[in-house]
């Protein structure tokens, strides 16, 4: 990587340089993913991601299509479990991914 691209990522834009909005995404994937295992049972925790939150939907990754889904006949439950936290207080749908 060149020295120019690396001052472009620290380079500040409207407050926030590109890696710093990487760093502060990261860190809002890993404490929402734990949420998300948190309100899941024992077999199904470790097999989830959450990948994002887009305005009322969550993504979450799956590690198969059959975590994928058994978490969408529970995915009411799920966001009934979510909605008292502030992260997920918009969150209406969840969409389920399965990475290959």
């Amino acid at each position: 990587m060149s020295t120019d691209n690396v001052q472009d990522l620290l380079c500040e834009k409207g407050g926030h340089s590109p890696l710093q909005k990487l760093i502060r995404h990261t860190a809002n994937q890993r404490a929402w993913t734990d949420q998300v295992k948190a309100a899941l049972g024992d077999n199904l925790k470790n097999q989830v991601e959450v990948s994002n939150i887009k305005g009322a939907k969550l993504i979450i990754n799956c590690r198969s299509a059959g975590v994928a889904t058994k978490l969408r006949f529970t995915q009411q439950d799920l966001l009934e479990k979510l909605r008292h936290l502030s992260a997920f207080s918009q969150v209406n749908e969840v969409v389920f991914k399965v990475l290959g």
